[in-house]
């Protein structure tokens, strides 16, 4: 038999599995990343898999647990900050949003 916590843990988990890949699915179209769709069910399988890994077979380590649900959202992070920042190079003088954004151009002009 099922007990109720169990029940609890799996619609409320499925409930953030499905709103941390609408989220996703938003912010990519936000910010025009290509295939939004495509990165919000990269993180609803890895979420998803890690809520099931979670509810299905017993004594499931944490963190292979943490591992398996944080790879979705860490990948699209990546690809976030790529579309965000682009190919432009690397300045080693300034934080990418950080202070010194003009005062850096106007630095390497100097050197």
């Amino acid at each position: 038999m099922v007990s109720l916590q169990v029940i609890a843990v799996a619609v409320v988990g499925f409930a953030v599995v499905l709103g941390c890949a609408a989220a996703v699915y938003r912010d990519a179209v936000r910010l025009e990343i290509s295939r939004p769709a495509l990165w919000a069910g990269l993180v609803a399988v890895t979420c998803g898999g890690g809520l099931a890994t979670y509810l299905g077979p017993p004594n499931v380590p944490i963190p292979g647990l943490l591992v398996m649900v944080i790879a979705g959202p860490a990948l699209y992070l990546f690809e976030r900050d790529d579309a965000r920042h682009g190919d432009e190079p690397a300045d080693p003088h300034a934080l990418p949003d950080g202070p010194g954004g003009d005062g850096a151009n106007e630095r390497r002009n100097e050197e």
